[in-house]
């Protein structure tokens, strides 16, 4: 829990301290959430930031998503649905087991366009015509013989 806030206060001090540069004239740059994290810890130890007033910024933010949350629920009474759940992570989807003859077709068909992907595009039109009349492999063959030239 407290990675998390620390994580997410990390973020806010680099919203904040970024929006507050630009709003002095200085300027600006760009922190990520370690460099934010440092300059937080750093501004503390100075005696330049408070504590209460980090906790104020966390307590307004937690406000903040309190309210978007209520305004998100009315919408959703709206439409007459609730919202959907949250997934945690990437579902794993199974892969569909392929047959031995759709395998050798996919691999045939790997091996055709490797060949193809190389050849001027009057080379290409003779060996898809080759294709069409005498199949894959003669097509194969051909196409590896025009390419090795």
């Amino acid at each position: 829990m407290f990675v998390a806030v620390r994580a997410r206060l990390s973020e806010v001090l680099e919203r904040t301290f970024n929006s507050l540069l630009r709003k002095k004239g200085t300027i600006t740059m760009k922190l990520s959430a370690d460099q934010a994290q440092y300059v937080l810890d750093q501004l503390v130890a100075q005696g330049r930031v408070r504590w209460n007033q980090v906790q104020k910024v966390l307590k307004n933010r937690l406000q903040e998503i309190q309210k978007l949350r209520e305004r998100l629920a009315s919408l959703e009474k709206l439409v007459g649905r609730s919202a959907p759940a949250v997934r945690r992570g990437r579902r794993k989807t199974a892969r569909r087991t392929l047959s031995p003859k759709t395998r050798a077709l996919r691999r045939l068909q790997g091996k055709y366009m490797g060949y193809v992907r190389n050849l001027k595009a009057s080379e290409k039109a003779r060996v898809r015509a080759v294709r069409e009349k005498q199949g894959i492999q003669a097509a194969i063959k051909l196409a590896a013989s025009l390419g090795s030239k």
